[in-house]
């Protein structure tokens, strides 16, 4: 029997509909030649089916059941950019993966499989394969798929193109709300079509895993371990899919870890995560470390979070200062006032007196929400759509967003 659904509706992660523009990618006007390789028939019927509602272009030049009847197609002078490949064992996979990219290796591979083990994911994707996919088939996530490798393509053929963006959500104190605005910015970004990435630097723990409920195979962890450079490969085995789409590279379990990955590291996952997403959220914390630095260099936008008490302003007012003589000043730097409540002894006019900058935005407080959401494992923007801080979030994502389009950054 095969392993797809024929006669099915496909009902993607409900989706928060935020009012705010659509941040359309810049996509490439070349056509995508596909190689569908699968044993059941039926199978590859859907999986063309598939294909052809994706944004990207696509023809699927050759459908079928044996990678014997596609060599002919691999070897020929114009081969398929891409091969959807069936994996039934992971030695078969990765003999086939093997195979492909002899006679073709500049052949980007998707890999699907009826099995989710990660050992099967990590082993594949370390074979060769862009991406894998568990079957039955989820239309947005092979959407997905195929944009990434479209990018990943551009980029093994030296094509120039449009890089992602990157915003750091940064404080160096817990406390300020720096994971609830990173995981609200990611997952308001993620419900708009936007292909986002979330991805914990916080030092003091690996909050992204809580608030959205998550139980990571590999974490940021994974980076120590490697020797060298880490490719789009790599780093796509090591990252974690939320519900509603949103990608995710967890924190480490263990305390104090991520302090251990080095700058260089840090470069070369900014590059990476440019060139597979149209935006980044990262969150994180702590000292102005050379992790940190290197992090706000690859940035975009540094939003910076805090709360109207004194301790929060002084602290601030230090951090700016010391961020505007390293060169990120009021227009990469923006602060974010977060809890704020209109009756608060402090006034925003106050704060902004204080830290000799104008406030970015303001997001309300609402305890109650943001706690039951986290309880939930469920983004604010998703669970609470009618709050007033779902609708601050909204606004700084548009806000955030415009910046970026300005072409200042």
């Amino acid at each position: 029997m095969s392993p797809y659904r024929i006669d099915i509706t496909l009902r993607p992660p409900v989706r928060f509909q935020a009012s705010i523009p659509n941040f359309t990618m810049v996509t490439m006007s070349n056509i995508l030649t596909i190689l569908l390789i699968n044993s059941d028939r039926a199978s590859r019927t859907v999986i063309a089916d598939l294909l052809s509602r994706c944004r990207r272009p696509v023809e699927v030049s050759a459908s079928v059941a044996s990678l014997q009847e596609g060599m002919k197609y691999l070897e020929s002078d114009t081969p398929p950019q891409v091969i959807v490949l069936e994996a039934q064992s992971i030695a078969q996979g990765v003999r086939d993966i093997s195979a492909i990219l002899a006679n073709n290796p500049h052949a980007m591979i998707i890999v699907t499989s009826m099995e989710k083990h990660p050992d099967w994911i990590l082993t594949l994707i370390r074979a060769g394969a862009g991406e894998y996919l568990t079957t039955p088939i989820n239309t947005e996530e092979l959407d997905d798929a195929v944009e990434r490798t479209a990018r990943m393509l551009d980029q093994k053929q030296g094509v120039d193109e449009t890089r992602g963006k990157i915003i750091t959500v940064y404080n160096p104190s817990g406390g300020m709300g720096t994971t609830s605005i990173a995981v609200n910015l990611a997952a308001t970004l993620s419900a708009k079509g936007e292909m986002t990435t979330l991805v914990d630097l916080n030092p003091f723990s690996n909050d992204i895993t809580a608030f959205l409920d998550l139980t990571p195979a590999y974490t940021l962890s994974s980076l120590q371990e490697t020797v060298g450079q880490i490719d789009a490969s790599f780093l796509m085995g090591i990252m974690t899919k939320h519900a509603s789409g949103l990608k995710v590279l967890c924190g480490p379990e263990e305390v104090g870890a991520v302090v251990g990955i080095t700058p260089n590291q840090i470069l070369n996952l900014l590059t990476l995560v440019k060139s597979q997403f149209g935006v980044t959220i990262i969150d994180t914390g702590g000292s102005l470390s050379e992790r940190n630095l290197e992090t706000f260099n690859g940035s975009d936008i540094i939003l910076y979070p805090l709360t109207l008490t004194l301790p929060a302003l002084n602290n601030a007012r230090r951090y700016l200062k010391a961020l505007s003589r390293l060169g990120f000043g009021p227009d990469r730097v923006k602060v974010v006032v977060n809890r704020y409540l209109p009756k608060d002894d402090i006034r925003i006019s106050d704060a902004e007196r204080i830290l000799g900058v104008k406030s970015f935005h303001t997001i309300p407080n609402s305890y109650v929400e943001i706690k039951e959401s986290i309880y939930k494992g469920t983004p604010l923007v998703v669970g609470y759509p009618r709050s007033l801080v779902t609708k601050a979030l909204t606004e700084l994502t548009s806000r955030t967003m415009a910046e970026l389009s300005n072409g200042s950054h």
